[in-house]
Formats: C-alpha cells, structure tokens, sequence
C-alpha cells in the first residue's frame, strides 16, 4: 500500500495506492512555517487510522524547509502514525513539479491560498523564486485577491452594486476585518476565502480586473527569471478556479501555459508509480 499526501496550508489531498485501485480524500491541511506538525497529526489522525499499515508514505509540506533537524523531527513524527512505512517527505512545490512533468525539466508555480514559483530540472527544484509571505508578496494568491478586494470594500472603492452583494454575503465591520486580518493564525485563510465571492461574479467588470491584476503582479514578480523556451504549469484552486484569467494575462506578456491542475495528486500517483 502507497500513501501520498500533497499537504497544502489549507487542505490535504491524500491517494491511496493499493493492489492497482486508487482512492482519494481530503483532509485539512498545515503550513510547517508557522504550524506544528503534530497537532495536524493529530487531527488527521482518525482519517489516517485506516491506512496505519502503509508500506510507503510519501508527503508533499507547504512550509517544509530545506533544513536536516526539521526534516528528522518530522519524519519521526510521521513514523508513529506508520510504524511499517519508508517514508519521504518533500516540500509541497517539489510535489507540484514531480506531479507535472514527473521526470522532465520546466517551471512550476502553486496558486493557492499563498504562492509559489520555481524551476524544476527534471529531478530536483534548481531555483526558487521567494513568494515572502502575503504580507510581503504571495502575488497571485488567494491572500492578494482577498487584500485588495478588502482594502477597496472598507474604503468604499467597491462598485455600488457589488458592494450591494459584498453586504449581503458579509456581515464585516471595520473592526471585525482588522482583528480578522490581524490574526496572527488565520489571517492568510480569511484573505482567501474572499476568492469564492470573486469567482461568483467574475463576469463584474471590477472582478474580473482585479483578479487579471493580481495575475500581471504574479508574473511581474517571477518574469525576471523566467525563460520563455521552457514550459510553465500551475497547480492550486486559485490557478484552476480561474485558470482563464490566468491563461489570458500569461498571453498578454507572451508565456504560454503548459497545463493547469487543481491538484498534483494524479501526476504524483503517476510519479510513484513509474519510480
């Protein structure tokens, strides 16, 4: 039995690979920068239970660093839920490249809830372009999206009748988006739950610009270091959800994307598979 975990800050999708039959779940996710891996070890603990007997684990981390003591103490962990399992564990944009173009080069980015961009060689992830967080960057992201739709909602910059919508789905005073925003556990996932109601009326014109923009802000951050004779992909809710806007403002400064998946999970069955 197989197990492989693409663990996101927000959710996890798990597949299950056992006698040729797959099976997939989801569970919540973590992100190892500024979460403990053993409370979510202990909140998934239930839904794993029934896969304690695995004979490899493979699990993909947001927020897992290139850092030895980290990665020890981290597998040490993952050992006490599957004591008979070799178990590897990567950072989630390996995952994403692996899960891509499995053994073939090209670049990768996560547009999820945060964001990630990098170039994978085929083996290995070769260069990384810093996303710093959404404070500082994650451009692209669920959190830019839910930053700048917030900030024009409390400064009354919203279009009357979408600021008629945004009330009627929000009940949001000035205080109460301050304290959420200022969180220091949950403010990332606030900012981006505010994608859904993007999504819902894409088809406003102030939607759609803002969401085209986020995605010019996302390439602007990462062009410099782009080579336009090697592919691009993308994976997260983000890119796929609005994966026409992304497509559109990639074209306006001439990348064409390669492929688009919510998920890498496919892609990394595949890889696990075939290695």
């Amino acid at each position: 039995m197989i197990l492989i975990g693409d663990v996101g800050g927000t959710k996890t999708e798990w597949m299950v690979l056992e006698n040729g039959v797959y099976r997939t779940f989801k569970t919540i996710g973590v992100n190892l920068v500024h979460e403990k891996l053993t409370e979510f070890l202990k909140k998934v603990a239930k839904s794993l239970q029934p896969f304690s007997e695995a004979d490899q684990v493979f699990l993909y981390f947001a927020g897992l660093l290139d850092v030895p003591r980290q990665r020890r103490n981290a597998q040490n962990e993952i050992k006490k839920s599957f004591p008979r399992a070799k178990i590897a564990i990567e950072n989630d944009l390996l995952g994403a490249a692996r899960g891509a173009y499995q053994t073939s080069p090209g670049w990768i980015g996560i547009l999820g809830t945060g964001a990630n961009f990098a170039y994978y060689n085929g083996k290995v992830i070769t260069q990384r372009i810093p996303s710093l967080g959404y404070i500082l960057g994650d451009e692209g992201s669920g959190a830019a999206f839910g930053k700048k739709l917030l900030a024009d909602f409390a400064r009354q910059k919203l279009p009357a009748d979408l600021e008629d919508e945004f009330r009627k789905a929000y009940k949001l005073d000035e205080a109460t988006l301050i304290s959420k925003v200022y969180d220091p556990t949950g403010s990332k996932a606030f900012l981006a739950s505010f994608s859904l109601f993007l999504h819902a009326h894409l088809a406003h014109p102030y939607c759609h610009q803002l969401v085209y923009q986020a995605f010019l802000e996302h390439f602007k951050a990462v062009a410099g270091n782009y080579n336009p004779g090697t592919l691009v992909s993308y994976t997260g809710s983000i890119a796929y959800q609005f994966s026409t806007v992304l497509e559109a403002a990639a074209a306006s400064i001439g990348i064409a994307i390669h492929s688009i998946v919510p998920t890498p999970i496919e892609g990394l069955a595949n890889y696990h598979k075939l290695s």
